[in-house]
């Protein structure tokens, strides 16, 4: 399993054990530069917005730079689109964030040059 693999399969099992009452379910996965691996999913009906994203979330605990797996699982175990909005965008530039891969379906990715 390569790395990359790894890392989307942890975000989807975050997706789905994190956040428990939403139609979609999202989980991000970490890795910071110096290799630590953070985790979470988004918690909407516990934080308000925007702190319940996932990707925002994750980032708190990963401090500045890093790559993030964002990961949508709906209900019925189907992974779907999980590009991030246009605010985490924003403030994975300002973290120092290198690239952000997404799913966009069970076996496609898309990925943010940031």
């Amino acid at each position: 399993m390569s790395l990359k693999n790894k890392y989307f399969r942890l975000a989807k099992e975050t997706a789905v054990k994190g956040s428990e009452i939403r139609q979609h379910r999202i989980g991000a996965v970490g890795i910071r530069r110096d290799g630590v691996i953070v985790k979470s999913a988004n918690l909407p009906n516990r934080n308000p917005e925007p702190m319940a994203h996932a990707e925002v979330r994750v980032m708190k605990k990963m401090g500045y730079g890093g790559v993030i797996y964002v990961a949508r699982v709906l209900r019925n175990g189907t992974v779907t689109m999980a590009k991030p909005c246009k605010g985490c965008q924003a403030t994975m530039r300002f973290n120092g964030i290198d690239k952000c891969f997404y799913t966009i379906s069970e076996n496609e990715y898309g990925v943010l040059e940031l």
